[in-house]
């Protein structure tokens, strides 16, 4: 029995139906006992901390790899890091966001730390395009709040009751189209 065999049955499990499976539950779909799984992972929020570590580990590695395409314009890179999310949004779905953000405070800590904290390659890339006029000059402070305000609040609304089962992928889409192209239309010729 591996950890990673176990983390890949978590995330089934929260992919299938939320944060609300235990730790029996997980054992009884991998055919062993509770207490082989709690030799690995002494409580379900530490599972689910390495879950988010392996989805922040995912996002930084694509990050780098977006970074270093010499054949995207930065406008083009800034565009697709600001809606970069992991392959498996399991975790990242606006109803699991929620979740966890109410039963799991440690792990949202740890997601809402990446989140207020990785902003390093993204404020490089800024200056750089502003620099050489790829981007106007704004004020990349501003811009980052925004970007993180805006976040934060499409990840609260599933709480409300809104969104209507819209993903977070389209949301953020539809966000930072607004926050680069604006709402007005664009001008002719």
């Amino acid at each position: 029995m591996s950890k990673e065999r176990i983390l890949d049955a978590a995330r089934t499990e929260v992919i299938r139906g939320g944060f609300r499976f235990s730790m029996n539950d997980l054992s009884k779909q991998l055919g062993m006992s509770t207490k082989t799984v709690y030799e690995f992972f002494s409580s379900k929020e530490d599972l689910l901390k390495d879950l988010l570590d392996a989805s922040l580990a995912e996002i930084v590695q694509k990050e780098q790899q977006l970074m270093s395409n010499s054949s995207l314009s930065i406008p083009s890179k800034l565009r697709q890091a600001l809606v970069m999310l992991p392959d498996d949004l399991g975790m990242f779905d606006l109803q699991r966001l929620s979740e966890l953000q109410r039963y799991y405070p440690a792990v949202w800590s740890q997601l809402d730390r990446f989140i207020a904290s990785h902003w390093d390659e993204i404020r490089q890339l800024i200056h750089t395009g502003q620099a050489s006029g790829e981007l106007r000059s704004f004020d990349t402070d501003v811009f980052v709040q925004v970007y993180i305000g805006g976040l934060y609040r499409l990840m609260e609304q599933p709480a409300k009751g809104s969104w209507n089962g819209s993903t977070l992928s389209a949301a953020l889409q539809e966000m930072v189209d607004m926050l680069l192209e604006g709402v007005l239309p664009k001008e002719g010729p």
